[in-house]
Order: C-alpha cells, then sequence, then structure tokens
C-alpha cells in the first residue's frame, strides 16, 4: 500500500480547503441576500477556519519554495548594491535618505523591526480613525448600525442567547482580572517577570485608553428596548473587544511562543481569532453594542497589540531591558484558557444576568388619515444600506391580534422569524420544491426597523418556491381611540432565481405589485379603499427585481 508523501498531503489539503473556502464564500453572500445575521456570522466563523488551515497547509507545503525565494531575494539585493546608481545614492547626504536607510537597518533595534511594528501598527490606528470619523459625525455606516441593531429582536433564540451569554463573559471586568491574575502568577514562576510587570501594564493602559476614548466620543448605548443585559456607560469603543483583542491576543502570543510544532501555533491563532470573533457578536447579539463598535474596538486593540508584541521581540532580540527569552513549558500557560472558560460557564448567569425585553411603544396621535396625515407616516422600504425600496401599499388600522384574526381566518400563515434554523430549513425546503406553510422571509426595513410580524399565502403550486406574501410594520402613530396604525408592503414570489454575478438564489417577485395589493385585499374579503401615499414608481427590491406601482394604498379599519 502506498503512502502519500507529506508535501503532497499538503497540496491535497491546500486544494481540497480552497474549494471550500470558495463554496463557503458563495455561502456568505448568499445568507447577505437572505438578511440573516447570524446565518452570516456563522457562515464568516467557518470562512476565517477554513483560512486558517488553508494559509497553514500553505506555509507547509511552500517551505522549501520559499526558502529558494528568500535567496533570491537576498542575491537580487546583493546585486542591487553593486550598481552604480546605487551606489551613488548611498554616498548622498540627504538627511531624509540617511534617516531613511536608518529605518530599514536590520542591526539596529530602531531600524527594520520598528519600522515593521509601526506600519503594522499606524494600518490599524488608521482604519479605527476611519471608524471614529464615522460613528462622530453620523455617517450612512451609523445607519446599518441602527438596522442591525432592530433586527437582533428577531432573530433570538433562548440557545443562541445562553451560549453567546457564556462567550460575552469571557471578556467582562470579572474574567479580565482573572486572566491578569493566573497570567502573571505563571510567568512569575517561570521567572519571565519583565513580560509579568508588562502583562500588568498593558491590561492597565488598555483599560484607561479605552475609557478615554469612551469619555472622549460619549456615544450613547442602543436603546433598553434592544438590550438584553444590563449595561452602563457610553458605547464607542466596545470595552469587552478591546479586552479580548489585546489581552487574548497577548496569551495567545506568549502561549504561540512556548509552542514547539507549527500545528500548535496555527492552532493557538485560530482559537485566539475565533473567540475574539464570537465575542464581538456576542456584543452585538446582546444588544449593548452597534457594529461599527465591536469593528472599530478591534482595530484599536489591533494598533495596541501590535505595538505591545513589537516591543517584546525588539527587544528579545536586541536585548534592550532583559537578557532572557520567552522560555515556557507548552502547557505552562494553556490552563488559563481552560480557566477563563470554566469561570465564564459557572458564573455567567449570575454576572451577566438576562433582562426582558420591554417594548411599549408611544404612539403620535394622528386626527384621521387623509392625504395630508398620510405623509407623516414612513412611505418606503428600505435595504440594510438604507437603498430605497417598494413604497407602502396598504395602511392597516388596529390591533395586533386583529390583523393578525383576519389573516389567519382567510388561510394565510404569519411568518416565522430569520432564525438559523428557520432559515436553513426554508433553503433546504425550497431547493427540494416543499412546501413550508410558515416560512421567514428576508427582512426588509422602514424607518430603520425589520417587519414586526409578515403573512404568506401558499399557491396551487404547494411549493416554497412559489406564494404571496406581505410584511408590517407597526408605525409610532394611532388614532385618538387609541388603535394603532400599521403600514404594509407586499409582492409574490413567482420563484427562486439566481441574481447578481455570483448567482446567488432568492425569491424573484412580480413586477407588478399593485396587482398583490389588489390580490391580498380580496382573498381577506375587504372592499376597496384606496388612497394615493406617493406619485407612480418605478424601482428595485434588495435583490435587484424590479418593480411598478400607481402610488396608492389600500386602508383597512378594525373596529
Amino acid at each position: 500500500m502506498k503512502t502519500v508523501s507529506r508535501p503532497t498531503k499538503y497540496y491535497l489539503t491546500i486544494a481540497a480547503t480552497a474549494i471550500l473556502l470558495a463554496l463557503n464564500l458563495y455561502v456568505t453572500k448568499v445568507f447577505v441576500v437572505l438578511g440573516s445575521p447570524m446565518l452570516f456570522t456563522i457562515a464568516l466563523l467557518v470562512e476565517i477556519v477554513l483560512l486558517i488551515v488553508f494559509l497553514y497547509n500553505l506555509i507547509r507545503a511552500l517551505a522549501k519554495p520559499g526558502k529558494i525565494l528568500k535567496s533570491l531575494a537576498v542575491s537580487v539585493w546583493d546585486g542591487l548594491k553593486t550598481n552604480d546608481y546605487v551606489k551613488q545614492l548611498n554616498k548622498t547626504k540627504s538627511p531624509f535618505l540617511i534617516w531613511g536607510k536608518r529605518r530599514f537597518r536590520r542591526s539596529s533595534p530602531y531600524g527594520l523591526p520598528l519600522t515593521i511594528t509601526l506600519v503594522i501598527a499606524a494600518f490599524f490606528l488608521a482604519n479605527f480613525l476611519n471608524i471614529l470619523i464615522a460613528v462622530t459625525s453620523k455617517s450612512s455606516l451609523t445607519q446599518i448600525d441602527t438596522r442591525v441593531l432592530n433586527l437582533m429582536t428577531n432573530i433570538r433564540t433562548p440557545t443562541q442567547t445562553s451560549f453567546l451569554r457564556v462567550v460575552t463573559t469571557l471578556a467582562n471586568t470579572q474574567t479580565a482580572i482573572l486572566l491578569v491574575i493566573a497570567t502573571v502568577f505563571v510567568l512569575w514562576r517561570k521567572h519571565q517577570r519583565l513580560l509579568a510587570t508588562l502583562f500588568i501594564v498593558v491590561a492597565a493602559a488598555e483599560e484607561i485608553i479605552t475609557n478615554v476614548i469612551k469619555i472622549l466620543v460619549h456615544r450613547p448605548r442602543p436603546g433598553l428596548t434592544l438590550r438584553l443585559i444590563n449595561e452602563t456607560g457610553y458605547s464607542f469603543p466596545s470595552g469587552h473587544v478591546v479586552t479580548a483583542t489585546v489581552l487574548f491576543g497577548l496569551l495567545a502570543y506568549l502561549i504561540y511562543r512556548s509552542c514547539t510544532s507549527t500545528r500548535a501555533r496555527i492552532i493557538t491563532i485560530g482559537v485566539y481569532v475565533l473567540t475574539v470573533f464570537l465575542i464581538a457578536v456576542s456584543r452585538i447579539y446582546l444588544g449593548v453594542h452597534y457594529p461599527t463598535d465591536v469593528w472599530g474596538s478591534f482595530l484599536l486593540g489591533g494598533a495596541m497589540l501590535t505595538v505591545v508584541i513589537g516591543a517584546v521581540e525588539i527587544n528579545m532580540r536586541y536585548k534592550i531591558f532583559d537578557n532572557k527569552k520567552i522560555e515556557l513549558s507548552n502547557n505552562a500557560l494553556l490552563f488559563v484558557p481552560g480557566l477563563l472558560v470554566v469561570f465564564a460557564l459557572i458564573f455567567s448567569p449570575f454576572l451577566v444576568p438576562v433582562q426582558q425585553v420591554m417594548d411599549a411603544p408611544v404612539y403620535t396621535k394622528l386626527q384621521t388619515i387623509n392625504k395630508n396625515t398620510i405623509q407623516k407616516l414612513p412611505l418606503f422600504s428600505e435595504t440594510l444600506t438604507g437603498s430605497r425600496m417598494e413604497p407602502i401599499n396598504f395602511i392597516y388600522v388596529g390591533t395586533e391580534n386583529q390583523i393578525v384574526s383576519i389573516f389567519e381566518n382567510h388561510g394565510w400563515y404569519v411568518a416565522d422569524k430569520s432564525t438559523v434554523s428557520n432559515t436553513l430549513k426554508a433553503i433546504a425546503v425550497g431547493f427540494q420544491g416543499k412546501q413550508y406553510l410558515s416560512a421567514p422571509v428576508t427582512p426588509s426595513y422602514l424607518n430603520y426597523k425589520p417587519e414586526n410580524i409578515a403573512f404568506q399565502l401558499p399557491t396551487a403550486t404547494h411549493s416554497l418556491r412559489q406564494r404571496h406574501h406581505t410584511r408590517l410594520w407597526r408605525t409610532d402613530y394611532a388614532l385618538p381611540d387609541g388603535r394603532p396604525i400599521w403600514v404594509a408592503t407586499a409582492s409574490f414570489d413567482e420563484g427562486i432565481e439566481f441574481v447578481g454575478a455570483a448567482r446567488l438564489p432568492t425569491h424573484h417577485i412580480d413586477p407588478n405589485i399593485d396587482g398583490e395589493r389588489s390580490f391580498i385585499i380580496k382573498s381577506l374579503g375587504l372592499p376597496s379603499n384606496l388612497i394615493t401615499v406617493v406619485q407612480p414608481q418605478l424601482g428595485k427590491n434588495a435583490s435587484g427585481d424590479s418593480f411598478f406601482t400607481d402610488g396608492k394604498a389600500e386602508i383597512v379599519f378594525f373596529k
């Protein structure tokens, strides 16, 4: 029996991982179109794992070619130094050129090593400043923030909440203190006292910098109706994500340096990246931070971590403050992550108690609904990025129970929420050509909020590929008698189509959305009561499907 050589194994793994990466990238784009943030997060998580595996095998497979390329690069550099023009440039006494050449000296701690460190840190810091400017100027990026947070209330499940509560506990204050104490204890016992002191200083500096920026930016946290847990203080940046990026990163670096095998080092990096990623997701899911908070926090933490690791590497190489190398046994620090996980599992219910989200709407009274007062209502649905889609074509006046009753009594089904399991089920059923009577609809937004409720009605095909459906939003307005005002859009899904250059699967709608408006009124047994809302429109929905409408909406009053 023939055995496969080690390089061949790496090449085969690279090929398989590259194929899986391509497929996962496609899946990630599908979940963007479907509007399922948790499925998008899972797909992105898988993509990170696959990328780490891909890079690991690529490095191992190219070990020998890499040495050849390095040798060629050295030869080219040595050849350039003999060039007459390069020699003349080297003799130049320009202060700028002299300063520049010093920045690339490998023999000096203030040369190439420091340059590389500062360039990487500057990259993180520049991108952090871009996010900071977007947050402080309230750019369109912050509008996406609001829509994503509003969507969280629609996709939460008890299982997801329990898991992400444990994840977020990994980076709260108590766990961070435990991390510092345990790591410093190990380093001190191993006579790495400079590193132990550095760990304490970094932890303190990270906390101070984060809080100073919080005070200067003073971005309010998301509203109380969006939060699953109670948090005080300002929102930008996320202290949890900065702590995870910096302290977990420094711990991962120390474990990485103490590992003897490449595989163990790759696993260390992979676990670190996934942990930070999940902590960032948990802060958004639990409703205490916006997406730009956690992304900016990762960039800020990346800049800090780069400076710290760069300083440690420079000190070890050039023996500036301490002659000792990082000499730890492979398992000396491994108990620290395990300790943190056990701590989070035991104490998360006490340290991060979940609270019930109270969403009691406060209504502004409208005396009546006519062509003037109707302009106060939100009139157009939106994509996640805020692009305008269909105008509303229904106005309902009544309670949610009244609306649900009339739809269900006429054969319509309330659509399930766009959770992970529901969306996966809908995808599987759709491709099999079967029926899922309460399948979730792709979230749409109106006035930054996803639909409160959606209904769908199957056709004679008895397939999820074709359905009537409508989305309803509860507005902030009510009539003087207290009946809330709802607005809705509706369209008919003709079938599954593949859109865009990536050929992503999604429902294709009948462009005549006025026809669906008429169908719904007839299916509910209601008289037509049209009112002009906007001018006649031509447009496209989030999937790029065209639609046209006369700009009118049906008004339905429930008593």
